[in-house]
């Protein structure tokens, strides 16, 4: 068949298709726009929906950075002069500082929970209350994040938190338990041997120097050039 036939045949079936096409869209066209209509509304919403994500995630970024700054404010002891208020951004004891910034973080929380700064939010309450001595909010607060984020970084550092806790709260064969647990984890974001240390500090508070001893060898025997290293020698040497 000659090349010039050949076109003109491609050329009537292109014609025949497309003039299939256009039958159906004009015996349907209400469906058609339906289908367009439904589409077009899907796009808007999906975009209010990323644009309404975006927007509390700034406005939630923009609330956490305050409390953290809160959290990080100077202390300055009021002034013994008469009429002379609080210097702004500074608190007059460490206590003022605490409550605010547990106040901040828990609005944080609060006003945008599904946010990751509600997840940071998170971890620095729980930091305050722990320092407060509250240690049983510590642990709430502790422990609804990690249950949240499970091994990403800031569930593995909820742990950690939630470790200590545990240990100023006397519970500790479970503070033992899971730094155990965080020692082991194959793929972490906490430097093994820190976790090692605190690991055998817990075991030393529990009374148990064996165990200790065994611990504070490991950092030594497998962490040698650690900023630990000399520290678990000199505990080997004490206990």
């Amino acid at each position: 068949m000659k090349r010039q036939e050949r076109q003109h045949l491609k050329e009537n079936e292109f014609a025949k298709t497309t003039a299939r096409i256009t039958t159906a869209v004009a015996g349907n066209t209400s469906r058609v726009l339906t289908v367009a209509a439904i589409v077009v509304g899907i796009l808007i919403v999906g975009g209010a929906v990323y644009f309404y994500r975006t927007s509390q995630a700034d406005k939630a970024g923009t609330m956490l950075g305050t409390a953290m700054a809160t959290a990080q404010s100077q202390i300055a002891p009021p002034s013994s002069l008469p009429g002379v208020a609080q210097a702004p951004g500074t608190f007059p004891t460490e206590k003022a500082r605490a409550e605010a910034a547990i106040k901040a973080f828990g609005e944080v929380i609060t006003d945008y929970p599904d946010t990751p700064a509600a997840s940071i939010a998170t971890y620095q309450l729980g930091s305050e209350l722990l320092a407060a001595g509250r240690l049983a909010d510590a642990e709430q607060q502790f422990r609804k994040l990690a249950d949240q984020e499970g091994t990403s970084f800031y569930g593995t550092l909820a742990r950690m938190g939630l470790a200590s806790t545990l240990l100023q709260a006397g519970k500790h064969d479970e503070a033992i338990k899971l730094y155990t647990e965080l020692a082991a984890a194959r793929e972490t974001v906490l430097p093994v041997d820190g976790v090692l240390m605190a690991l055998a500090q817990a075991n030393l508070k529990a009374g148990k120097t064996q165990d200790a001893r065994a611990v504070f060898k490991r950092v030594v025997d497998e962490f040698p050039t650690s900023t630990y290293a000399a520290a678990a020698q000199q505990a080997l040497g004490t206990n």
